[in-house]
């Protein structure tokens, strides 16, 4: 039970850290109440109510241990016990009956051999297979819309939205703008939502309204992934991830930042070049290695870093020194695609990913600027053969036929194949200030990062249609 579920989360894009199964103690209402109502059950079992409901004892004792903050609001409305009035041992009952760890026999709930083995794991090991299964029960169950199939399958996404957002106490309308925005996809499905009653009258507050109480009551405030901060009427309730989520889940959108592109990082390549005495052209080197690394699947980086090797004649610590760095800097290329293509793949902060861009592309700036404009033109010639081959090469495009901006556009679009002319452009415009120019001055350097901008993104362009 416990591999199969790890391994079912890992495929839905759910990684588990290791910090997690050091914890000494998990505080998950869910599994509270789950192992009460499993340990509630002796060798002869547990007597069911004529309506085969547990009985108020079981629902009072698990309801005391597994209560959510979402619950505890009306918890002294409640002055009975029954299975069908309280969330917590209604959802408990029906997470042991899916994972087959009980069977009714006889008026009675028995455990069964999965329910003994799984009183017989860890608590960590319990937890994984509860996430697990709660992904896979249509939570409708529990607010009458079960037919809201656009908020179930959701639930993942909204999960690693919680997760990769900063701590803070925000409305699930919040979450749920930004849900919509990083995946426009999911707008079409809101038309698919049925009114219930007359006061439902727009679909996206209905959306709204279920993914509060699915998503963030029912199911990350009972797995204990969530804080709530309850408000009076008409004031909306406010959720956030809690210490337990972070330890729990590594980040979806999560790259080392230390390994983007920046100045910082820039020093320290060109102090090793310095320190080795390598004879590397760090802006071309990363230029071609954009351009390498921008199809899937991935070339293999001993095969890259062979190409790039047949430029130096070198053995010995010299030739570990030369493939040391290589294999650096096109892991920095690779978590540079790993971050810019985040908007298109996973969905992600749009303001701090453009703020990181600008950063980049300043950066690759430094490397390529020159005292002398003719000098700095001198540079950028390499890079539009860069695209040309890896078109020729990847997609068959002749590129040295008239029609080749039209062939672009019908296989990538015609966007893309007018950034491919626009590079040609600015190169060619590029070469003509420079002429003009002895020394460089704020328009050319301009021009200069509106190039390398527009390199950038063909590459990106051509890593996102890929991916």
């Amino acid at each position: 039970m416990y591999q199969e579920s790890l391994q079912n989360l890992q495929a839905i894009g759910i990684n588990i850290r290791e910090e997690f199964f050091t914890l000494k103690e998990l505080d998950v209402p869910l599994l509270r109440g789950v192992k009460l109502l499993l340990q509630s059950i002796d060798a002869t079992g547990l007597k069911l109510t004529q309506k085969g409901y547990l009985p108020t004892k079981v629902v009072k004792s698990i309801v005391e241990v597994a209560i959510t903050q979402a619950e505890k609001r009306y918890l002294h409305l409640q002055k009975r016990f029954y299975e069908n009035e309280h969330l917590s041992a209604n959802m408990a009952r029906v997470v042991v009956e899916t994972l087959k760890l009980t069977k009714v026999q006889k008026g009675k709930l028995l455990l069964t051999k999965k329910g003994n083995e799984f009183l017989s794991l860890n608590p960590q090991e319990q937890y994984i297979i509860l996430l697990n299964i709660m992904f896979g029960i249509n939570l409708g169950y529990f607010d009458g819309h079960q037919e809201a199939l656009c908020v179930h399958n959701s639930s993942v996404v909204m999960l690693q939205l919680l997760r990769d957002k900063d701590k803070d106490f925000r409305t699930v309308e919040v979450y749920t703008v930004l849900l919509l925005d990083s995946y426009p996809t999911i707008e079409e499905e809101l038309n698919k939502l049925e009114f219930l009653n007359y006061a439902e009258k727009d679909k996206f507050d209905i959306f709204v309204s279920i993914a509060e109480t699915r998503l963030f009551e029912r199911l990350f405030l009972s797995l204990g992934l969530a804080d709530m901060k309850s408000e009076k009427y008409p004031k909306e309730n406010q959720f956030t991830k809690n210490k337990f989520f972070d330890i729990l889940i590594d980040e979806k959108n999560a790259v080392n930042k230390d390994l983007l592109f920046s100045k910082k990082l820039l020093k320290i390549f060109q102090d090793e070049i310095r320190k080795n005495n390598l004879d590397i052209d760090l802006f071309e080197v990363i230029m071609y290695l954009f351009v390498q690394y921008s199809h899937v699947p991935s070339p293999p980086k001993n095969k890259v870093i062979n190409l790039l090797m047949q430029k130096h004649s070198v053995i010995g610590t010299l030739k570990i020194s030369y493939e040391s760095l290589y294999e650096k800097l096109i892991q920095s290329v690779l978590t540079s695609y790993e971050e810019f293509t985040q908007l298109d793949t996973v969905g992600a902060n749009r303001e701090t990913l453009v703020d990181e861009y600008k950063h980049m592309i300043d950066t690759l700036f430094t490397l390529v600027e020159t005292p002398k404009p003719f000098n700095t033109v001198q540079k950028l010639h390499i890079l539009p053969s860069f695209i040309l081959d890896i078109l020729k090469l990847h997609y068959d495009l002749d590129t040295f036929s008239h029609d080749f901006i039209l062939e672009c556009s019908k296989i990538f679009g015609e966007e893309f194949a007018m950034d491919v002319g626009q590079l040609m452009m600015l190169l060619n415009q590029l070469e003509k200030d420079a002429k003009k120019l002895k020394r460089n001055k704020p328009n050319f350097q301009q021009g200069v990062k509106e190039f390398l901008q527009t390199y950038i993104m063909i590459t990106l362009e051509l890593r996102s249609r890929e991916l």
